[in-house]
């Protein structure tokens, strides 16, 4: 059981792609851009995060999760270590999201869609976010 849970809202900037784990078991994937406030340089950052929703169940829905549809995503947080190709140790932040809120499209058209993750067994709830963490405190993008 994990307690922590995060809300995020931004706009997709690749075409969700699905793939399969070794005993197949399905993974919608997609990276999502977020803006945030930088107190010290007084102006807003873009910040790019990936996003990760299981489940076998969820493939109609790749054709709405596209470029520029804005969309809200609450999950698990989660940092992912690996080791480029150059062999740099990079840490990415990641959502293993249990709901997904398709808000709208740039595209011209708005699209709308709710859709849940079936392996979350509590309900969501969320409260107000007033935190401000230090710089030091920050090894995730926002």
């Amino acid at each position: 059981m994990t307690f922590a849970s995060i809300t995020v809202s931004g706009t997709l900037n690749n075409k969700a792609e699905q793939r399969f784990t070794p005993n197949n078991t399905s993974v919608i994937g997609f990276y999502m851009n977020i803006d945030k406030y930088d107190s010290r340089s007084k102006e807003m950052k873009q910040h790019s995060i990936k996003v990760n929703l299981w489940g076998d169940n969820h493939a109609q829905y790749l054709d709405t999760l596209v470029p520029g549809a804005e969309v809200l995503v609450i999950g698990r947080p989660q940092i992912e270590q690996y080791t480029d190709r150059e062999g740099n140790n990079v840490r990415a932040f990641v959502v293993e999201a249990n709901k997904i809120n398709i808000l709208g499209s740039s595209g011209g058209g708005s699209a709308s869609a709710d859709f849940n993750a079936d392996y979350s067994s509590s309900s969501l709830s969320s409260g107000p976010e007033t935190s401000d963490f230090s710089e030091e405190d920050m090894e995730i993008p926002f």
